[in-house]
């Protein structure tokens, strides 16, 4: 809202954006709504009512894909290895989604790990032999349970010593090359204690590493932990690649800590020393037949990476997780019925306030102005039918749920799919009031003109209706504001044009009408340089009706050529109606100053300054 100065002889100007207009526009359409309750009211349930069924009938749905990678290395065992692609440890959950689908039918046997710590570019776990004193480090742990033997046969690599018994703590399992630098031979096994990580632990079994090296699992990698130090870069860049696209992607593979390097403990000794959970092997199926399809359907459940061997062949399956609208698709009827309702019912408002409308266009209202009212109902619509929707799928939920009704059915109100469907109402709706809003914004230009038109000049004269309605209460004032405006248009003003001559008269009537009044002044219009100069004369002139008054203007060439008069007219008309409406937005206390000026004018107590000069020209 732009506000120009009030200068010392009581001017008042403003002028009023889109954005304003627009605004009192959707405000006076709101309402309008209060006017009508009942059609409101009828409205509005019936789209809150769309709103509950979208959202019941309505899901979002995760789905699971899996695709499958061939792989060219010969399988270990027959069976299941999940870990990720990336070597990322596994939630503890993962173990229990795979104990849950595959217990009792097959081998579980998790495997986990515990990375030494890097210093200078190094990674050491050092460990004591309790009874030589003797010092040395391994770079990383291997945690296996005893049913170990079963899938990858690491027994068979001993050289001395035996495997972990089932349920064995605080037993650790070296290699020979280790072991020498500790000083235990294949005689102080079992009896032979080293100390590591604050703990003491028995030596139970010597390893051949060298043998482990070919001792690879499904995935064509060996058992030990990732080299960090060789493998750094590479783990940092898959923590932020896009799962997406890797899903479809080969599988590369990792350096790994050498054998000669990793001690070997129980599983959950591993994970209380600060280890993580690193594969997953399932194996000797009790039912082998039934294998695939056992691991395709928990693979269509969960979103893992998995080396499946079967029959002399490697197959990687890569779950991805996706989802997705359910039940959109059985909507359509419900959604094409309530936008033929809220159209009919807008349609409907346009046709029975075509008098208001024209009242609205009088007033100075664009069809824009009078398209946003009907936008703005609908508006109100729909975020009042989408929340009451909302709050009705919520209310129902809880009941049916409290009284056993919804026994084996779940609503779920607070998910994405509320969202979804919330947004597909609301659309539906502002969508259905766009035609009658385009109607309302035509009616209030019959002719679907939406820029005023200018008759024909007769000669030097051209006279037309100015459009432009004002009351009897109005137009004394009206005009007595006009006077003072065109007083700062005087000499020297640097705006539209140049007033002068100002004047203000009462034509003479019967006896039995209203009241006619005349303004008359001389302009010379910008720019000056093609010289058009005129005489303008507006007459308020009553209509007959409701003491309502139409202006009627009549504009006398006196210099300048005939295109450029009618075309710098166009300008200069619309300046003065501006100047109309601005008269709307003066405060009443105001508008009562200008019509007792107005009244001493033409009852000739007072007399309009000639020779004013603008102190507060128009913007």
């Amino acid at each position: 809202l732009k506000r120009m100065k009030m200068t010392q002889s009581g001017m008042h100007e403003t002028d009023v954006g889109r954005i304003q207009a627009t605004a009192a526009a959707i405000t006076l359409g709101i309402n309008n709504l209060r006017k009508r309750p009942l059609r409101t009211g009828l409205t509005a349930v019936t789209i809150a009512i769309l709103t509950f069924s979208v959202l019941s009938f309505t899901s979002v749905i995760t789905e699971l894909r899996f695709y499958k990678i061939d792989r060219d290395n010969e399988p270990l065992y027959d069976g299941m290895l999940i870990r990720d692609r990336n070597w990322m440890g596994l939630q503890p959950s993962v173990l229990e989604y795979v104990e849950s689908a595959f217990d009792g039918k097959a081998l579980i046997t998790p495997r986990s790990w515990r990375m030494a710590q890097v210093r200078a570019d190094k990674a050491f776990i050092d460990f004591t032999n309790l009874e030589s004193g003797s010092q040395s480090f391994a770079s990383g742990l291997l945690g296996v349970v005893a049913e170990e033997g079963r899938v990858s046969t690491l027994p068979q690599l001993l050289t001395a010593g035996r495997w972990f018994e089932p349920g064995e703590r605080g037993s650790v399992i070296l290699p020979e090359r280790m072991a020498s630098l500790i000083g235990v031979t294949p005689a102080d096994v079992g009896a032979a204690r080293i100390n590591m990580l604050g703990n003491e632990w028995t030596v139970i079994g010597l390893l051949d590493e060298t043998r482990m090296i070919d001792r690879k699992d499904l995935d064509d990698e060996i058992l030990t932990p990732v080299d960090l130090v060789a493998e750094q870069q590479r783990l940092t860049e898959a923590s932020t690649e896009d799962p997406t696209r890797s899903a479809e992607a080969p599988i590369q593979t990792f350096t790994h800590i050498a054998p000669e390097n990793v001690m070997i403990l129980a599983h959950k000794d591993v994970m209380l020393l600060g280890g993580t959970l690193r594969s997953v092997a399932v194996s000797n199926f009790g039912e082998p037949e039934l294998m695939i399809d056992q691991i395709e359907e928990f693979m269509s459940r969960v979103a893992l990476t998995a080396f499946v061997g079967h029959e002399d062949e490697v197959v990687v399956y890569s779950s991805l997780g996706s989802t997705s609208l359910k039940g959109l698709s059985n909507l359509g009827v419900p959604i094409i019925v309530a936008a033929l309702i809220v159209l009919n019912t807008m349609l409907g408002a346009v046709y029975d306030r075509k008098r208001e409308i024209a009242i609205f266009a009088t007033i100075g209202l664009t069809p824009s102005h009078i398209a946003a009212l009907f936008i703005a109902e609908a508006s109100v619509f729909a975020v009042v039918g989408a929340v009451w929707g909302y709050l009705i799928g919520q209310v129902l939920a809880i009941t049916l749920t409290n009284t056993g009704f919804l026994t084996g059915l779940s609503l779920n109100y607070s998910s994405l799919s509320a969202v979804s469907s919330t947004a597909i109402v609301m659309l539906t709706v502002l969508l259905s009031s766009l035609y009658p809003a385009k109607v309302a914004g035509d009616s209030a230009v019959p002719d679907v003109t939406r820029r005023w038109a200018f008759p024909p000049a007769d000669g030097d004269n051209w006279r037309f209706d100015f459009p432009f309605t004002v009351g009897q209460s109005d137009v004394i004032g009206l005009y007595a504001y006009l006077a003072r405006v065109l007083e700062s248009y005087g000499a020297g003003s640097a705006g539209e044009f140049v007033a002068q001559n100002v004047e203000l008269e009462e034509l003479e009537t019967a006896d039995d009408e209203d009241p006619s009044f005349r303004l008359k002044f001389r302009t010379w219009l910008a720019p000056y340089d093609l010289g058009i100069s005129q005489d303008v004369q507006m007459d308020a002139l009553p209509t007959g009706e409701y003491h309502i008054y139409r202006i009627d203007m009549l504009i006398h060439r006196l210099s300048g050529d005939v295109d450029s008069w009618q075309r710098i007219n166009r300008g200069f008309m619309n300046v003065m109606r501006k100047r109309f409406l601005v008269w709307r937005t003066i405060t009443p206390d105001l508008k009562d100053e200008y019509r007792a000026r107005g009244r001493r004018v033409f009852a000739g107590e007072e007399v309009l300054d000639q020779d004013t000069e603008s102190e507060g020209s128009a913007v």
